[in-house]
């Protein structure tokens, strides 16, 4: 048989495989986070660079994303065809034939045919909106600042003057800023929850590598390193710039999810020791870039992170520790690549021992909140600097991860209807207008 020379690849894209199947094109969301990029991209222009940081790499993903659907071999899936049954034999008779007009139902089929009703979206948004505030609060009672310090934070967002308050009036209970919290708050849980009521059913699922190790292992990682720093040096905890912490967090994840699944035929353990060592390398880039923006230079991400073993240096000032400082690098190196390989060997271990994680939850629970997030402290950083500061990010991200995740148990479960074909008016009749011999 003659060869296709176009698709020698893959020479039967879009065509019957032997008689027995056909080869789809694979659905994907790239087009769809390459469109988002590009509006928040456009939106940091008249805003923030965080939107155009946030902005590019959604626009690079989508982009890197499509592209590698686009490559001979990827990006199609078999379906296969169904048995071919033989003709019942039938008389040939003269009938008639129903015309379809536009305006009557059955003239178009809508696609999907079932779908999530706009109500589960709402009702996910309001179960995410009553659980969401029980983290804020419990750092309000942790922290020692009290059940309405976040409640406060949340008012001055449209408030105008509360930003300029001091904290001790902050933790003071105000019927009418109490007022505001709410009402601010409900519009958003149910503005967020339609959005994931739209977007969770057409997103795809995420592989179990990279829902682990680009989104939940990374959150798990800062959990844990924002409680030991905070119970060994509060001074280096106060020092770190926790969204941009995650940041470098979920670069790391990504890179090592991406070179396990990219090398399927290494063994577990190289594989993932080789994506820490990569993503170790890689994972630098943002909290420079961070220090460098912010001006305190690109060694005191270097210098704050030697803070964790090297003694004395939570004592030191901000202007000591932007200094370059060769016994410092060392320290931090050591104690980068003992975390990142510790991290690549407990993943290589556990990874194929973990479950699945479900789409939704991986989207609803994980990544969407980090988009929030991300969003709020763009939004933050422009309307209202100050409340940007007194903000505790890592205790704002739990709370968005646990609206994610109820809404997104409550939108999935929600029941499916039907959607019925395009036209309105009444059914045509045998015997009606539009029947011909």
């Amino acid at each position: 048989m003659e060869t296709d020379p176009i698709h020698s690849e893959h020479p039967r894209d879009h065509r019957e495989v032997e008689g027995h199947g056909i080869e789809m094109p694979r659905p994907t969301a790239a087009p769809l986070v390459l469109s988002v990029g590009l509006v928040v991209l456009a939106a940091g222009a008249v805003t923030s660079w965080v939107f155009v940081i946030v902005g590019g790499g959604l626009f690079l993903i989508g982009l890197a994303t499509w592209l590698g659907q686009l490559l001979p071999g990827r990006g199609h899936m078999y379906e296969p065809l169904a048995a071919a049954a033989q003709p019942a034999p039938f008389a040939a008779a003269a009938e008639r034939v129903e015309h379809l007009r536009v305006g009557v139902p059955g003239y178009r089929l809508r696609l999907p045919e079932r779908v999530h009703p706009i109500s589960a979206g709402i009702k996910g948004g309001m179960v995410g909106g009553l659980v969401m505030p029980l983290p804020a609060l419990a750092y309000g009672a942790l922290s020692g600042h009290g059940i309405w310090y976040p409640v406060n934070l949340l008012a001055a967002m449209v408030l105008p003057g509360m930003d300029n308050l001091p904290t001790d009036q902050l933790e003071r209970f105000n019927v009418v800023v109490l007022i505001v919290a709410v009402i601010i708050h409900a519009a958003m849980s149910v503005v967020l929850g339609l959005i994931y009521g739209v977007l969770m059913p057409t997103l795809p699922d995420l592989p179990k590598p990279l829902a682990w190790g680009a989104l939940l292992a990374p959150m798990l990682w800062t959990g844990v390193s924002f409680v030991l720093m905070g119970a060994v040096n509060p001074v280096l905890q106060q020092g770190v710039d926790w969204p941009w912490f995650i940041a470098s967090q979920f670069l790391f994840g990504v890179v090592m999810a991406t070179f396990v699944m990219r090398h399927p035929e290494a063994p577990p353990l190289t594989a993932a020791v080789g994506g820490a060592g990569l993503g170790g390398l890689l994972m630098a880039l943002p909290a420079m870039l961070w220090s460098k923006i912010f001006g305190h230079g690109i060694w005191y991400p270097v210098n704050l992170l030697a803070a964790m073993i090297v003694p004395g240096m939570d004592q030191l000032t901000i202007d000591r520790l932007t200094k370059f400082h060769f016994g410092w690098l060392i320290a931090a190196m050591g104690v980068h690549a003992a975390i990142s390989l510790s991290f690549g060997v407990l993943f290589g271990l556990l990874l194929r021992r973990l479950p699945q994680i479900p789409g939704p939850l991986a989207w609803g629970g994980m990544l969407l909140p980090l988009v929030w997030t991300a969003i709020s402290y763009g939004m933050m950083g422009v309307v209202n600097p100050l409340l940007a500061d007194r903000v505790d990010w890592p205790w704002f991200i739990v709370s968005q991860v646990v609206f994610g995740l109820a809404a997104a148990v409550v939108v999935v479960r929600s029941e499916m209807v039907h959607v019925p074909p395009a036209g309105s008016g009444e059914e045509l009749s045998d015997a009606g207008e539009g029947n011909v011999p």
